[in-house]
């Protein structure tokens, strides 16, 4: 763990992260935010490249290999809109995944089943997941690693289902469940406010570096410029971010926080800590592991020796 950060990270620390001796909480966050990310598109890809599948196709296969569901269930199950699970079921219905039938004791609800080549389909993604999180777990120290699985399996308890196998829980799943979590959890409480996830690390990156090209900030979020472009258009219009062309270079444009975007981030930190800690309630010991997780992977990943 970085010799800047303290043992362990108080809420009190991120209320008063406009002091000085607080100014590590925007690197915490910044890098735990830059895990997750990193993580979820880990997860991603490796399901659409093995499966042709994203992860909530995925996790909904998940819930109905337990029993059939409707719709509205699994959308409030997976804490996402109607019209998400919708199109999301559609495709696999439509690829023979699920089958829709209608209940025998109302023939108004519609119920949905795993088909035996969804099952066939789940099986693959497993192993891919196994394997994706396995190749995680590896770059964790033991107590990293078990500070993951302890918050994971805390996690699913409160906000999603255990999946039950041989009388344990399947430990891959939970950990993907917990990264889906706490990005929802997260992305709920910036959405409330006005501001996407993205928005507000773009923020934390210019509170860190100070002055930056676009480029540069996308470097430090492992994103691409592109994936900016949005973003840095709302944070100008709402005067948190100014972008000023270079003295000594026309084509390149400096961006710096505004004196109302640094106020709006200071605003945020505690709304971000707090949407992370329901994720599973860590206690401050854990919350002390996963910060170290969290900068030893984004260390790890600046200096290009980690896979994710």
């Amino acid at each position: 763990m970085s010799a800047m950060l303290p043992q362990t990270l108080y809420r009190s620390h991120v209320v008063a992260c406009d002091d000085p001796a607080n100014a590590y909480t925007f690197t915490f966050m910044s890098d735990y935010l830059s895990m997750m990310d990193i993580l979820t598109k880990a997860i991603s890809r490796e399901l659409a490249a093995a499966c042709d599948m994203t992860p909530l196709q995925y996790r909904i296969l998940l819930r109905l290999l337990v029993s059939a569901e409707r719709s509205t269930n699994l959308a409030q199950q997976l804490d996402v809109s109607i019209s998400t699970i919708s199109s999301a079921i559609a495709k696999l219905a439509d690829a023979g995944l699920v089958q829709r039938h209608e209940n025998e004791t109302d023939m108004r609800t519609v119920q949905l089943r795993l088909t035996n080549s969804g099952r066939s389909a789940l099986e693959r993604a497993d192993a891919c997941m196994l394997k994706t999180m396995t190749s995680y777990w590896r770059s964790l120290t033991q107590e990293q690693l078990e500070a993951a699985l302890h918050s994971s399996i805390e996690a699913v308890t409160r906000h999603s289902h255990p999946r039950i196998e041989k009388g344990k829980q399947r430990l891959d799943t939970a950990l993907i469940d917990t990264v889906m979590i706490s990005r929802t959890l997260t992305s709920r409480a910036l959405h409330d406010r006005g501001m996407t996830t993205n928005d507000f690390r773009i923020l934390l990156a210019l509170r860190i570096l100070e002055s930056s090209t676009t480029t540069r900030v996308a470097d430090f979020l492992f994103l691409n410029s592109s994936d900016l472009t949005s973003c840095l258009k709302h944070l100008e219009s709402h005067q948190l971010i100014s972008r000023d062309r270079a003295p000594d270079n026309r084509r390149t444009r400096i961006l710096e926080l505004t004196e109302r975007g640094k106020r709006r981030l200071i605003e945020l930190m505690p709304i971000v800590f707090d949407a992370l800690h329901e994720t599973c309630h860590s206690d401050d010991e854990l919350i002390r592991i996963h910060i170290s997780a969290a900068n030893d992977l984004i260390a790890r990943k600046r200096a290009q020796k980690d896979e994710f």
